[in-house]
Protein backbone atom coordinates (compact mmCIF):
# COMPACT_ATOMS: atom_id res chain seq x y z
CA UNK A 1 0.00 0.00 0.00
CA UNK A 2 1.29 3.32 -0.89
CA UNK A 3 1.87 6.05 1.62
CA UNK A 4 0.53 8.71 -0.38
CA UNK A 5 -3.30 8.55 0.87
CA UNK A 6 -6.29 6.98 -1.41
CA UNK A 7 -9.75 8.22 -2.32
CA UNK A 8 -11.98 6.11 -1.79
CA UNK A 9 -15.93 5.46 -1.34
CA UNK A 10 -18.21 3.31 0.98
CA UNK A 11 -21.75 1.72 1.78
CA UNK A 12 -21.86 1.28 5.01
CA UNK A 13 -25.65 -0.39 6.49
CA UNK A 14 -25.51 -0.50 10.47
CA UNK A 15 -28.29 -1.21 13.24
CA UNK A 16 -28.65 1.29 16.05
CA UNK A 17 -29.44 -0.28 19.71
CA UNK A 18 -30.52 2.76 20.90
CA UNK A 19 -33.17 3.61 18.12
CA UNK A 20 -34.00 0.28 16.70
CA UNK A 21 -33.38 1.73 13.41
CA UNK A 22 -31.63 0.49 10.15
CA UNK A 23 -29.64 2.86 8.18
CA UNK A 24 -27.86 2.97 5.19
CA UNK A 25 -25.04 5.77 4.80
CA UNK A 26 -23.12 6.02 2.22
CA UNK A 27 -19.83 7.77 2.81
CA UNK A 28 -16.76 9.49 1.06
CA UNK A 29 -13.54 7.68 2.30
CA UNK A 30 -9.79 8.65 2.68
CA UNK A 31 -7.19 6.15 3.53
CA UNK A 32 -3.47 6.94 4.29
CA UNK A 33 -1.05 4.56 6.08
CA UNK A 34 -2.83 2.63 8.88
CA UNK A 35 -5.38 5.49 9.01
CA UNK A 36 -8.90 5.68 7.62
CA UNK A 37 -11.22 8.49 7.76
CA UNK A 38 -14.72 8.67 6.71
CA UNK A 39 -17.58 11.31 6.25
CA UNK A 40 -21.22 10.30 5.43
CA UNK A 41 -24.49 11.03 5.50
CA UNK A 42 -27.25 8.45 6.19
CA UNK A 43 -30.75 7.35 6.27
CA UNK A 44 -33.37 4.45 7.34
CA UNK A 45 -34.70 3.18 3.87
CA UNK A 46 -37.17 1.26 5.96
CA UNK A 47 -38.47 4.76 6.92
CA UNK A 48 -42.81 4.48 8.56
CA UNK A 49 -44.41 7.32 7.16
CA UNK A 50 -44.89 8.88 11.19
CA UNK A 51 -41.15 8.90 11.48
CA UNK A 52 -38.04 10.41 9.44
CA UNK A 53 -34.31 9.39 10.60
CA UNK A 54 -31.31 11.60 8.84
CA UNK A 55 -27.58 11.31 10.11
CA UNK A 56 -24.39 12.23 9.87
CA UNK A 57 -21.10 10.76 10.66
CA UNK A 58 -17.25 10.67 11.27
CA UNK A 59 -15.22 8.21 11.77
CA UNK A 60 -11.83 6.74 11.95
CA UNK A 61 -10.57 3.28 11.89
CA UNK A 62 -7.04 2.05 12.42
CA UNK A 63 -5.58 -0.98 10.94
CA UNK A 64 -2.65 -2.27 13.17
CA UNK A 65 -1.38 -4.27 10.91
CA UNK A 66 -2.19 -2.04 7.68
CA UNK A 67 -5.06 -3.56 5.39
CA UNK A 68 -2.82 -5.33 2.62
CA UNK A 69 -4.19 -8.78 3.79
CA UNK A 70 -6.59 -10.78 2.87
CA UNK A 71 -8.45 -10.44 6.22
CA UNK A 72 -7.45 -6.80 7.90
CA UNK A 73 -8.86 -6.29 11.70
CA UNK A 74 -9.09 -2.48 13.33
CA UNK A 75 -10.30 -0.30 15.63
CA UNK A 76 -12.85 2.24 14.68
CA UNK A 77 -14.47 5.51 16.55
CA UNK A 78 -17.55 6.88 15.42
CA UNK A 79 -19.49 10.42 16.31
CA UNK A 80 -22.89 10.34 14.89
CA UNK A 81 -25.91 12.85 14.36
CA UNK A 82 -29.02 11.80 14.14
CA UNK A 83 -32.05 14.01 13.51
CA UNK A 84 -35.50 11.50 14.77
CA UNK A 85 -38.44 13.55 13.39
CA UNK A 86 -41.63 11.29 14.36
CA UNK A 87 -45.48 12.65 13.30
CA UNK A 88 -47.19 10.61 15.23
CA UNK A 89 -50.12 11.77 17.73
CA UNK A 90 -47.79 13.33 20.10
CA UNK A 91 -45.41 14.72 17.32
CA UNK A 92 -41.91 15.29 18.58
CA UNK A 93 -38.61 15.87 17.61
CA UNK A 94 -34.99 14.09 18.74
CA UNK A 95 -31.79 15.01 17.87
CA UNK A 96 -29.62 12.41 19.08
CA UNK A 97 -25.45 12.53 19.62
CA UNK A 98 -23.36 9.23 19.80
CA UNK A 99 -19.99 8.48 20.20
CA UNK A 100 -19.02 4.95 19.91
CA UNK A 101 -15.69 2.91 19.62
CA UNK A 102 -14.94 -0.93 18.94
CA UNK A 103 -13.69 -2.66 16.92
CA UNK A 104 -14.40 -5.06 13.55
CA UNK A 105 -12.74 -6.49 10.73
CA UNK A 106 -12.84 -6.46 6.85
CA UNK A 107 -11.74 -9.22 3.73
CA UNK A 108 -9.99 -7.48 0.70
CA UNK A 109 -12.33 -9.00 -2.06
CA UNK A 110 -10.00 -7.70 -4.92
CA UNK A 111 -7.86 -5.04 -5.16
CA UNK A 112 -9.39 -2.06 -3.80
CA UNK A 113 -12.60 -3.47 -2.72
CA UNK A 114 -13.27 -4.18 0.79
CA UNK A 115 -16.38 -6.21 2.94
CA UNK A 116 -16.04 -5.72 6.45
CA UNK A 117 -18.24 -5.32 9.57
CA UNK A 118 -17.74 -4.02 13.13
CA UNK A 119 -19.72 -3.98 16.73
CA UNK A 120 -19.36 -0.58 18.58
CA UNK A 121 -20.57 0.55 21.66
CA UNK A 122 -20.45 4.02 23.59
CA UNK A 123 -22.30 6.98 24.87
CA UNK A 124 -25.28 9.00 23.83
CA UNK A 125 -27.27 12.14 24.72
CA UNK A 126 -29.88 13.70 23.07
CA UNK A 127 -32.69 17.02 23.20
CA UNK A 128 -36.48 16.65 22.58
CA UNK A 129 -38.53 19.09 21.59
CA UNK A 130 -42.55 18.79 21.23
CA UNK A 131 -45.57 20.84 21.26
CA UNK A 132 -47.73 18.77 23.34
CA UNK A 133 -47.81 20.77 26.76
CA UNK A 134 -47.83 17.39 28.71
CA UNK A 135 -45.43 16.95 31.19
CA UNK A 136 -44.15 13.23 29.50
CA UNK A 137 -43.90 15.21 26.55
CA UNK A 138 -41.76 18.01 27.86
CA UNK A 139 -38.81 19.43 26.08
CA UNK A 140 -35.12 18.41 27.11
CA UNK A 141 -31.35 19.81 26.15
CA UNK A 142 -28.71 17.89 24.94
CA UNK A 143 -26.72 16.37 28.31
CA UNK A 144 -29.93 16.32 30.49
CA UNK A 145 -30.23 12.51 29.97
CA UNK A 146 -27.30 10.25 28.99
CA UNK A 147 -27.25 6.44 27.99
CA UNK A 148 -25.32 3.73 26.57
CA UNK A 149 -25.51 2.38 23.30
CA UNK A 150 -24.23 -0.93 21.21
CA UNK A 151 -23.92 -0.37 17.23
CA UNK A 152 -23.49 -3.07 14.69
CA UNK A 153 -22.23 -2.28 10.92
CA UNK A 154 -21.46 -3.50 7.40
CA UNK A 155 -19.63 -1.81 5.22
CA UNK A 156 -18.59 -2.39 1.38
CA UNK A 157 -15.57 0.14 0.53
CA UNK A 158 -13.57 0.34 -2.41
CA UNK A 159 -10.88 2.70 -3.15
CA UNK A 160 -9.66 4.52 -6.90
Amino acid sequence: MENTGELGVSLNTGFNGELYAFQVAPSLVYLKGNSQFELGMGFNPFDRADQTLLSGDVSYKYFPNGIGRKFNLYFVSQLAIIHNQRNAYYPATYNYLFLNAGYGFQIKLFDGAYLGTNVKMGTFTYNKSSENPHEGFQSTGFFDETGFNLDFQLHLNYFF
